[in-house]
């Protein structure tokens, strides 16, 4: 479970941004949090801001940073760590690393991991662990590659591990590999625990073209069809077909199944007869639903952490009010998974639906190019208040600064 992402110098954020859905001490919405480790923790965050304000660079800094995490030990020695995109406009962040730090609960513990990269090598990275209420140092590593470890027993075990490993790759990962059990629950919880994805068909066609063709029990087939029909779409069910293909470079939640998947939607009409269309054929927003059916069903078995950018895209206000609920419902998130979402659908800026502190909003300052990010919490509405009209009236900001025509 997450509990906080931040990043630094990397694209449009130039400082640091936080993100955390670790829950105020307000008492509204109750179902909307989760008590874990002793900590009120938020099922949902919502992220709001206009085109081009850096939304879609917190997921893309997410998604660097698991990929950096997940492909370490795959990787060959002087091979660049091609996803690290340092701050542009500004001549000196553009020579320093992109930072990134999660904190996050895995195997029942809290953990703090972080490094800076540039796209070169590692420059720093270290991991906490909290056993009690105190941290305790698994290790550290410096811009020297010098590490630092916590106790003499930590050390025994770890220190002979740091020769394996290389300046372009995460410790984290290498120690892993080499079977140390201390750092094993840290690194499934990036390989399993949290997944990023984009509403772009062929990356959603490989994620979930396997989990389609791995359900035998057809579970996942009746939950899909279940979700069509909730959403009143004309689908009475659908195949899939695949064929082997050359194995391809993972993006995260993407499994090296190495084939190619057709999926077909079966329309019954009137009369009774049934009638097949590509699933490319269909609307923009029947695909992304189709589509977000096996990640969502797998989350609220396994519990992780999905990360969706443009959330909203093709799809009704309705149908997004309806899919993020579902994650606020205790009764259908029994396994407490979490939704992180960037989207337009202002009709969520309501306080009946989404608590305070899980709405936040990204502002881009057009003079430096850089990017905030901030919470609603922060200017503290009133749980009455009209939160969709004080937004598109500005009052929060991040909205666009529209012109009256007169430059077309």
């Amino acid at each position: 479970m997450l509990l906080q992402f931040s990043v630094e110098n990397f694209r449009s954020f130039k400082t640091k941004a936080v993100l955390s859905l670790e829950a105020s001490s307000d008492k509204e919405l109750p179902n909307n949090i989760v008590e874990e480790q002793k900590r009120r923790v938020m099922k949902v965050a919502t992220i709001f801001g206009p085109n081009a304000s850096g939304k879609s660079n917190i997921f893309k800094a997410l998604t660097a940073a698991i990929l950096l995490v997940r492909l370490s030990n795959n990787r060959q020695v002087g091979e660049p760590l091609s996803f690290m995109v340092p701050f542009a406009f500004d001549d000196l962040s553009s020579k320093q690393p992109c930072v990134f730090e999660f904190v996050f609960i895995a195997g029942g513990k809290k953990y703090v991991y972080g490094f800076s990269a540039t796209n070169e090598r590692i420059m720093n990275e270290y991991l906490f662990v909290f056993n009690s209420s105190r941290a305790t140092t698994i290790f550290e590593r410096d811009e020297n590659n010098k590490y630092t470890f916590t106790s003499s027993a930590i050390a025994k075990k770890l220190k002979p591990l740091t020769h394996h490993n290389t300046e372009n790759k995460l410790f984290l990962a290498t120690a892993t590999a080499w079977n140390y059990e201390g750092t094993r629950d840290a690194l499934m919880w990036f390989m399993e625990g949290i997944n990023t994805y984009s509403p772009d068909y062929q990356q959603m066609l490989n994620v979930t073209g396997p989990l389609f063709e791995q359900d035998k029990d057809t579970s996942l087939r009746g939950f899909t069809n279940r979700l069509l029909h909730e959403a009143d779409i004309n689908i009475s069910d659908f195949t899939i077909e695949s064929r082997d293909l050359p194995l391809a470079t993972p993006q995260p939640g993407v499994n090296l199944i190495g084939k190619e998947y057709t999926i077909t939607t079966l329309h019954k009409v009137e009369g009774g007869k049934t009638y097949s269309l590509n699933l490319r054929d269909e609307s923009n927003g029947t695909v992304n639903l189709f589509f977000f059916a096996p990640i969502i069903k797998r989350a609220f078995e396994t519990g992780e952490t999905l990360c969706i950018d443009e959330f909203d895209e093709s799809l009704h206000p309705l149908l997004v009010h309806y899919l993020v609920g579902l994650f606020n419902d205790p009764e259908v998130n029994k396994k407490n998974a979490q939704l992180i979402v960037s989207t337009h659908t202002s009709g969520l800026l309501n306080l009946k639906a989404l608590r305070r502190d899980q709405i936040y909003f990204v502002e881009k300052d057009r003079l430096t190019g850089c990017s905030t990010l901030y919470s609603l919490d922060e200017f503290s509405p009133r749980t009455r208040e009209d939160i969709q009209k004080a937004y598109l009236l500005g009052r929060y900001g991040s909205i666009p600064n529209l012109g009256n025509g007169d430059g077309l």
